[in-house]
């Protein structure tokens, strides 16, 4: 059976950092992270903040886990190529 890819939808077609923060529910990402929730059939969490320097990083920190196993940032699901798996 083939897997349908992933894909959690916004208002330019693909979720973007706004369209988050509304299915998460939250104004900003807590600094402690979130445990894994489906949004729109797709599992996501938030990765905890990691500061050095006391500089907040520019990483991803809303991760969403593919049919295929990859953890890819949940901004760029849209991008992501599978490369089979589950």
């Amino acid at each position: 059976m083939d897997k349908i890819k992933a894909r959690i939808p916004g208002r330019y077609g693909y979720a973007n950092a706004h369209d988050m923060y509304a299915y998460l529910g939250v104004t900003r990402l807590p600094d402690e992270g979130m445990p894994v929730r489906l949004i729109h059939m797709v599992e996501v969490y938030v990765k905890p903040l990691v500061r050095k320097t006391n500089k907040r990083t520019s990483v991803h920190r809303v991760i969403a886990i593919c049919t295929c196993g990859q953890h890819v940032p949940a901004g760029r699901l849209h991008q992501h190529k599978c490369k089979g798996g589950r």
